[in-house]
């Protein structure tokens, strides 16, 4: 690929992707997941992790939590940085500042809920290649990226085979479903999504095929390691896993769906140029 098709790439996938995050956290700030809305989080308990703990060390969570003022702007520079890049993406200064503060809001979001929330985490390596001017270095690690993605599918498959042995469950599927569900149907008797889901509990062979099929889906990303060639193919599967898993199992990953614009060809950059050629300027 020449390097005039390499800045094109890359503008384009970056509007892609900081737009991505953009909604992301205008979704979170309306739900109240952004710290200007926390109040008391609870106490620090992630324990062994030395990233966590130079972060509370640091005297941040005491400026961007505990501090309302301090929360408020912090939000608001969230925001901001992340809409200069859906319009400078080639800016390498903004990207860095912008992935800055998301890793900020990372570690402080994880220490909030005492979890390591995922979505957060690749979220924030989907930045990191845009910290670089060189386009040759941007392409260099946006590849690394791609190839991380097809890693996390494909460990996520291997663990479930070899470690967890979920593949090997028949009822996974059904279990999975009735404990994360039945809440929502016991709250929501008369809706048409819980009439559809009590047709799945008297029929749980569906779900049960459907959780395997889920599991095989993250087996076959492992193709990516080897070919671009169904680059195309690899894009929807991330798609089907987590509508899948929102609907089916009550979990919300969608975040990292911004994985699949690695898997976006110089062809299809070329076509949604084609489509929408305000992004490529």
């Amino acid at each position: 690929m020449s390097d005039s098709s390499t800045a094109l790439k890359k503008k384009v996938v970056g509007r892609l992707v900081f737009f991505f995050f953009f909604l992301s956290l205008s979704f979170r700030l309306f739900l109240h997941a952004t710290p200007s809305h926390w109040l008391e989080p609870v106490l620090f308990k992630i324990d062994f992790d030395f990233t966590y703990w130079l972060f509370m060390l640091s005297g941040l969570p005491d400026i961007i939590i505990q501090n309302k003022i301090g929360s408020i702007l912090f939000d608001i520079f969230l925001l901001l940085t992340a809409f200069l890049c859906i319009i400078l993406p080639d800016k390498n200064l903004i990207c860095i500042l912008f992935g800055c503060l998301f890793f900020i809001y990372a570690l402080s979001y994880n220490t909030y809920i005492v979890h390591h929330a995922h979505p957060l985490t690749i979220m924030t390596l989907a930045s990191t290649p845009f910290f670089f001017r060189n386009d040759r270095v941007w392409n260099f690690l946006w590849e690394g990226f791609r190839y991380y993605v097809c890693y996390i599918y494909t460990m996520s498959f291997f663990w479930k085979s070899f470690i967890g042995k979920s593949l090997l469950f028949w009822n996974m599927g059904i279990n999975s479903f009735e404990q994360n569900l039945v809440e929502y149907i016991f709250y929501y008797p008369d809706t048409m999504i819980s009439s559809f889901y009590k047709f799945l509990i008297v029929h749980p062979f569906i779900l049960n095929v459907g959780a395997i099929t889920i599991f095989l889906l993250e087996g076959f990303m492992v193709v990516g390691f080897f070919t671009k060639k169904l680059d195309r193919v690899l894009f929807f599967i991330p798609i089907l896993i987590h509508v899948a898993t929102y609907f089916f199992s009550d979990v919300f990953f969608m975040e990292m769906l911004v994985g699949i614009f690695a898997f976006l060809s110089f062809e299809k950059v070329k076509k949604i140029v084609q489509h929408f050629p305000l992004i490529a300027y």
